[in-house]
């Protein structure tokens, strides 16, 4: 028993060095996180709270193991192992509050977004109210700071022990490793590297380095940005950029028949909404439509699109997947959203398609707004809808608050189509 508390126990071992490695990932993420692509943010932050809650209970672990496993004696000067001790102690601090204080942002925030660690397990917000806010963030960000300092005293501790021939390092490292001197020094060159790449880190992220400043403010980790959701359009209210429509030169020689209408490659199928105080821009690539329509005989006019769900691009893979699984489009068993109208009727400078729309397994009516110019054997549509989106079920649970996501997502279309 003498020779094992010669060396740290190896469930300690492990959690050391699992802690040290998510640690510095972690502090490396956080001070990046303000500088990310706004497309890859949302993933970004909810991986950082996910790699925070696992260092709350890998260092819940450590501190037990700490607490009940016999651990090697310490050595040194009385004054230098009270330093020491005050210095692993903060650690346990900082590595404790800092989840813990990360937790209380995301729980007070004013819009309560919801958290799955690791994409898979809902973290539950703690009971607190808005007050807890403001401290919380204040002491997240300090603690950032407190983090990096001690861990640059911890290594700096070590690296002592190391010159001082006291093998701390060894007894800290699994006893395959321990064996070798050489890969004790390099354990050592290792730690001051990442000691120095941290410092460097903290210099670029913290405003030394010049960055340019985005064009829109970015929101802290946790924090809730004051930026509105965007309207979503209605039938009165296309978007500006469309063409207005021109009389048929057909049309205005004599009544045009109904027609067949292909549509052709290069068109688009689009949805607008907000999360997270970010604006998330997706489309499906892939879509077909059968039109019969003629501006001259709207009674037998009708029209019908297939989308495919599978095909969905947001900007991010992750979210991607979210959105085909059970909590949104549940494409395993609706792998397919079909709008259908068989009523078309002229409203202002374009028309109006009062239909169906069939999504997730519900279908419920839905009208399309759009306008529409002809020449010939070409045209060219352009349009707008408002799906209400918990009207057919999609975003359950967590997501089904329209403070979260809202319940009106805007979809928008453009394509050309020639006459078969």
């Amino acid at each position: 028993m003498a020779g094992l508390r010669e060396r740290y126990s190896g469930i300690a071992i492990l959690l050391h060095w699992a802690l040290a490695l998510l640690l510095l990932f972690q502090l490396g993420l956080g001070w990046a996180l303000e500088d990310l692509p706004r497309a890859t943010m949302f993933v970004a932050f909810q991986f950082h709270k996910s790699v925070g809650i696992l260092i709350l209970v890998l260092s819940l672990a450590r501190l037990l193991v700490r607490l009940v496993v016999p651990r090697p004696a310490a050595e040194g000067a009385p004054a230098l192992k009270l330093l020491a001790g005050a210095v692993h102690w903060a650690l346990y601090g900082v590595m404790i509050l800092g989840p813990l204080s990360g937790w209380i942002i995301v729980s007070t925030a004013r819009v309560k977004l919801p958290t799955l660690l690791f994409g898979t397990i809902p973290l539950p917000h703690l009971p607190l109210g808005p007050g807890w806010n403001e401290p919380a963030e204040t002491i997240h960000g300090l603690i950032g700071w407190l983090l990096a300092g001690l861990f640059v005293l911890h290594v700096a501790g070590a690296l002592r022990h190391h010159l001082l021939r006291d093998d701390l390092i060894g007894r800290m490292m699994p006893a395959a490793l321990a064996r070798r001197p050489a890969l004790s020094i390099a354990v050592v060159v290792a730690l001051a590297a990442c000691v120095a790449a941290f410092l460097a880190g903290s210099w670029r992220y913290q405003g030394h380095a010049e960055v340019p400043a985005p064009s829109q403010p970015v929101p802290a980790p946790g924090s809730t940005p004051d930026i509105a959701a965007a309207p979503a359009p209605t039938p009165e209210a296309s978007p500006a950029l469309e063409p207005s429509p021109s009389p048929s030169p057909t049309a205005s020689a004599a009544a045009m028949p109904v027609r067949s209408w292909k549509v052709a490659p290069g068109g688009s199928l689009g949805f607008r909404t907000v999360y997270s105080g970010e604006a998330i821009n997706g489309r499906f690539t892939r879509w077909t439509a059968d039109i019969q329509f003629s501006p001259d005989d709207l009674a037998h006019s009708k029209i019908a699109v297939d989308v495919d769900l599978a095909s969905v691009s947001s900007g991010d893979g992750e979210r991607d997947d979210t959105l085909k699984g059970e909590d949104f489009f549940a494409i395993a068993a609706h792998p397919r959203a079909r709008f259908t109208a068989t009523r078309i009727r002229k409203q202002g400078s374009g028309y109006v398609a009062d239909g169906t729309l069939a999504l997730a397994g519900v279908t419920r009516p839905m009208p399309v707004a759009f306008k529409l110019t002809i020449e010939g054997d070409h045209a060219q549509a352009s349009g707008t809808a408002t799906v209400q989106r918990l009207a057919f079920g999609v975003g359950k649970g967590q997501w089904s608050d329209p403070g979260t996501i809202p319940d009106a997502v805007a979809v928008t279309f453009r394509f050309a189509a020639d006459a078969k």
